[in-house]
């Protein structure tokens, strides 16, 4: 098995040592390294990596979640820099991902995740505990934080992060760019890109303007 540069160096990071276990990994890059050590050796800047290894050598996954500014596009600008090297999916031994469903590269199925006869994008990321009834699709580079529950035929578009706890009734249709707050209910499909927080959910910033 080849082995597998890990772009990031925070917490999200060592849940992803944590889940897929260290060995599958070559070390990790990120701008600086860890603060709290990972169980990794570090390789250097996650930018000079871009040149300094080849896709020819390493497959890489892309261990970051929301960045300083709370969005979605340190996450997003890694993958367009690693663009040409190999993302296998990654799934947990733990997770469920059933035979009639598809997973993306780059993504990760998280521990005791649940991806039930369902289509997932590339560089998604099914966090602990998660699950994804059947019959929904998964844009690219969609975030579902630990423990939300996506109930059958829910549509979600690129860029989007769904956080913990939160739940999406069945059927919705979630836009590009798009914020669901930690333990929110979305009981309708939102009208316009933007976060959503309560029970149920309310549009609180609209990114379309």
């Amino acid at each position: 098995m080849r082995k597998t540069l890990l772009i990031g160096g925070g917490g999200h990071a060592r849940s992803v040592i944590e889940a897929m276990g260290p060995d599958r990994f070559a070390g990790y890059v990120a701008l600086t390294p860890a603060p709290v050590p990972l169980s990794l050796p570090y390789l250097g800047s996650d930018v000079q990596a871009v040149d300094e290894f080849s896709p020819d050598d390493y497959d890489v996954h892309i261990a970051i979640g929301f960045d300083a500014h709370g969005t979605l596009r340190l996450r997003s600008k890694m993958i367009e820099a690693y663009a040409g090297f190999k993302a296998p999916a990654l799934i947990a031994p733990s997770a469920l991902v059933t035979p009639m469903s598809t997973v993306g590269g780059g993504t990760a199925v998280m521990s005791r995740a649940v991806v039930n006869r369902s289509n997932v994008g590339c560089h998604c990321v099914i966090n602990t505990g998660a699950i994804v009834e059947h019959d929904c699709h998964i844009a690219d580079n969609v975030f579902i934080g630990p423990g939300a529950i996506l109930c059958g035929e829910v549509t979600v578009g690129r860029n989007v992060f769904i956080g913990a706890g939160a739940v999406l009734h069945q059927g919705l249709h979630i836009p590009d760019s798009t914020v669901i707050g930690m333990g929110a209910v979305v009981i309708s499909s939102p009208a316009v890109s933007g976060t959503y927080v309560g029970n149920p959910a309310r549009l609180i910033l609209n990114t379309n303007r």
